[in-house]
């Protein structure tokens, strides 16, 4: 038997020619030693066996050796113990925007302790009923903050019962303890009480509802107004895809606005009538809720309309424009929506993928615009925020006279809805209101 041989850098090279015979050969001897390889114009076994084997597998193999099959010596690990650091591990895990409202409060909470001169953390371990009531009637009295601008302030019972249960938080996270369920029962009495002499409504928000002609009307409105100004039109067009694309979906608002390139799929797909074919867009949602872990992605065949012939409530005119306006198609020859027809599908395949350009991949599709020395135009990195987009659709429907403001979240409560009563997600699902019963108007 011929002695274990390793083969020289330049081997692989000589045989990894596709068109070649050997290169199957080689592609196993690159991975493998072949104790059965026999002579070979690169040399002969003895002159391969004497090779020295890599710097770096050599040490690798001492190391292991030393340390007793680990590649650490036991103090390494005696010294990891004595050094862990285990309050890293004791508070819980919050998402960003979880994170923001607890600092907001901390700090609201240091502002109160140096009115009554104490310390902060001090007084999170000492936390009486006297401490907290007054702390609650001091925020309901505040008009501006610490920088002068007015606040907005709490008006309702149902806000101020949520700020306690974020300050309960802000307790937990300071002293890694719970607040003493007494005293939680008596701060209840105590914030109805402080409900009353402040005047907060107690009145709940409406399940507020969308149907298909509120939906239209959003977007005729978005896309005609001159109440309001997007400074370009592209972030016009956006602000109606956002819609088109959230109402199928019925995704978090958040997760859409964070969408990319490098997140959609586009092919053209051969229609099964025999007719023309049709362009079909399908999107990933990766930008989920994370910080508790990685989650699965979900992906969205975005219908090509929504109960209507025309064009006006049609996703892919956006999507497409959007595509179109930033050439991000790989094929050189797709520059415009006209370039589309002359595409066809190889003959026995049902889809012909249109590939968008790999430097897209991570740029977002909702980005704000900026002002420059000519005009406005498309920021590259800067995103739509969630406060912008819902702060223009609630506008809009100022601008239209409906009853309550509009949010994104009537899309997503409508969706759930439709999930609720047909046990799937279609692409189509009914936009109404979770109290309500659709009707054939409805989405």
């Amino acid at each position: 038997m011929a002695p274990t041989v390793r083969l020289p850098p330049d081997f692989d090279s000589e045989y990894s020619d596709p068109d070649s015979e050997y290169s199957d050969e080689s592609d196993i001897d690159s991975v493998f030693d072949n104790d059965g390889h026999e002579g070979s114009e690169c040399g002969s076994d003895e002159t391969i066996s004497e090779e020295s084997p890599d710097d770096d597998e050599v040490d690798f193999k001492d190391a292991v050796n030393l340390f007793g099959g680990n590649t650490h010596p036991p103090e390494y690990y005696q010294n990891a113990v004595k050094d862990f650091d285990e309050s890293h591990y004791d508070g819980q895990d919050y998402s960003p925007g979880s994170d923001i409202l607890l600092d907001a409060i901390e700090d609201t909470w240091k502002e109160f302790c140096k009115v009554v001169d104490r310390d902060p953390k001090a007084s999170y371990a000492s936390l009486s009923i006297a401490i907290l009531c007054n702390f609650f009637n001091w925020r309901l009295n505040q008009k501006v903050n610490k920088d002068g601008r007015k606040l907005c302030g709490i008006k309702k019972k149902s806000s101020l019962s949520t700020y306690w249960k974020v300050f309960r938080l802000c307790v937990e996270r300071a002293t890694g303890d719970k607040i003493d369920p007494k005293l939680n029962r008596k701060m209840h009495r105590a914030l109805r009480d402080l409900a009353k002499k402040h005047g907060l409504s107690d009145e709940k928000r409406v399940n507020r509802c969308m149907t298909i002609e509120d939906l239209s009307e959003q977007i005729q409105t978005t896309l005609s107004t001159t109440e309001k100004s997007f400074q370009l039109g592209e972030i016009r067009i956006l602000a109606v895809l956002f819609l088109l694309l959230l109402a199928p979906a019925g995704a978090r608002p958040a997760s859409i606005l964070r969408l990319r390139f490098g997140d959609i799929r586009v092919v053209l797909a051969r229609d099964p009538e025999g007719g023309a074919h049709n362009i079909l867009t399908r999107f990933t949602l990766a930008f989920t809720k994370t910080y508790l872990g990685v989650k699965d992605a979900k992906t969205f065949t975005v219908p090509e309309n929504f109960f209507d012939p025309s064009l006006f409530l049609s996703p892919h005119v956006y999507l497409l424009g959007i595509l179109f306006r930033h050439q991000v198609f790989k094929a050189p020859s797709l520059v415009s929506p006209d370039k589309l027809d002359i595409l066809d599908i190889h003959e026995g395949e049902k889809e012909l993928p249109l590939p968008l350009k790999k430097e897209f991949d991570d740029c977002l599709v909702f980005r704000r615009a900026f002002k420059t020395l000519t005009g406005y135009d498309t920021s590259m990195d800067a995103p739509i925020t969630y406060g912008m987009m819902a702060g223009w659709i609630r506008r809009i429907g100022e601008i239209l006279g409906f009853m309550y403001a509009t949010i994104p979240y009537s899309l997503r409560y409508a969706a759930a809805n439709g999930f609720d009563q047909s046990g799937s997600f279609p692409a189509n699902s009914r936009i109404v209101p979770r109290s309500s019963v659709a009707n054939e108007h409805d989405v």
